[in-house]
């Protein structure tokens, strides 16, 4: 039997190709795809989209007046409403696919849709 002695051609050569795809699958994996979420707000009977990446103060009509809307930085969130107990306006700030703020008494509605977080960003929780 014969023993080989250090690194040939063959091996380095190998080597490169594995670095190089895993650096292509990385890239395809991380890479920053913009943000194309946006925001629905659903109120008296209406409803309206926007994207996240635009600033917009808006005023959306309901049952028991004007509940305020503020999209800015990629995030949206509700200041002011005339509903009684503001639970609205104390969820925050939501920017994600999926979370949405809903003014039950004054019937709006603000959700962001689009890719899932899930399907773009790897799960740091394993089993």
């Amino acid at each position: 039997m014969r023993k080989r002695k250090g690194i040939t051609a063959a091996d380095w050569a190998a080597i490169v190709i594995v670095a190089l795809s895993i650096a292509l699958l990385s890239m395809q994996v991380y890479r920053d795809t913009g943000n194309d979420s946006q925001v629905v707000i659903e109120g008296g009977g209406e409803m309206w989209v926007y994207s996240l990446d635009t600033d917009v103060h808006t005023h959306i009509p309901g049952p028991l007046s004007e509940t305020e809307v503020i999209i800015q930085d990629g995030s949206v969130h509700i200041p002011a409403s005339p509903c009684r107990d503001k639970i609205c306006i104390s969820m925050g700030q939501i920017s994600r696919p999926g979370q949405w703020i809903i003014c039950l008494p004054n019937d709006v509605f603000v959700r962001v849709e689009g890719v899932e977080a899930e399907d773009r960003e790897v799960d740091d929780v394993a089993f």
